[in-house]
């Protein structure tokens, strides 16, 4: 994992712990939404890379 996609991946997991450790809905929603991003940041280029190219 290069070092930008363990930064990434480093982001999500902190995220993901905020959201368990709040009490605030709106809070918990935007540490998921965040972890969410960073997971994106992390997995999309191997996901597009095995995606089959349509026609």
């Amino acid at each position: 994992m290069d070092d930008d996609k363990e930064y990434y991946y480093r982001r999500a997991e902190y995220e993901l712990e905020m959201a368990q450790r709040t009490e605030v809905p709106e809070a918990v929603k935007a540490h998921y939404t965040l972890a969410g991003y960073y997971l994106d940041k992390v997995y999309n280029d191997e996901a597009n890379a095995a995606a089959p190219s349509l026609p």
